[in-house]
């Protein structure tokens, strides 16, 4: 692996995770949006009275009881593969790295000492690499579960602004 993959493979998980923070400051600007609305409408109202202000209401308080179960479920499948991805990365890095460092204990010259510590640092930087990578899959499960929530309320904020 030379200098340009390694770079990228190791910057691939920060890309993965400011995605996730742009999709968190859509979903902050959207729900301000919307707390902004409704919190008006319920001041001029002062009370419910007419039958939008209720229809409102009931939709609402259904949102905030599905969304966030659409949300959970979409985490929970996201996490199966990740979680298979972290036990299989964890039982072959403990592999990899007990393999080479008991080869480089067993070296019977300076040369070969050499050879196996030059392949012990390599499965050591592709182990580190394996686990950025599990960390960016953590921001894609976030994602998931941010992504309904943000479809919602941007859905909530585009229709109340209509209004």
């Amino acid at each position: 692996m030379n200098r340009e993959e390694l770079r990228d493979q190791l910057l691939a998980p920060v890309l993965q995770w400011t995605r996730l923070g742009r999709q968190t400051s859509r979903l902050m600007t959207a729900s301000t949006a919307v707390i902004s609305y409704r919190s008006r409408r319920l001041l001029r109202a002062g009370a419910l009275t007419r039958r939008a202000d209720w229809a409102e209401a009931a939709q609402m308080a259904r949102e905030k009881v599905e969304v966030p179960l659409e949300s959970a479920t979409a985490m929970a499948a996201a996490m199966l593969p990740v979680m298979q991805q972290f036990w299989t990365h964890a039982g072959q890095s403990m592999l990899a790295c007990t393999s080479d460092s008991l080869s480089l204990a067993c070296s019977r010259n300076s040369e070969q000492f050499r050879e196996r510590q030059a392949e012990l640092g390599t499965t050591l930087i592709n182990v580190t690499v394996g686990w950025f990578r599990l960390l960016g899959s953590v921001a894609d499960v976030a994602s998931q579960g941010v992504a309904p929530v943000l479809r919602q309320v941007q859905a909530n904020a585009a229709r109340l602004e209509k209004r």
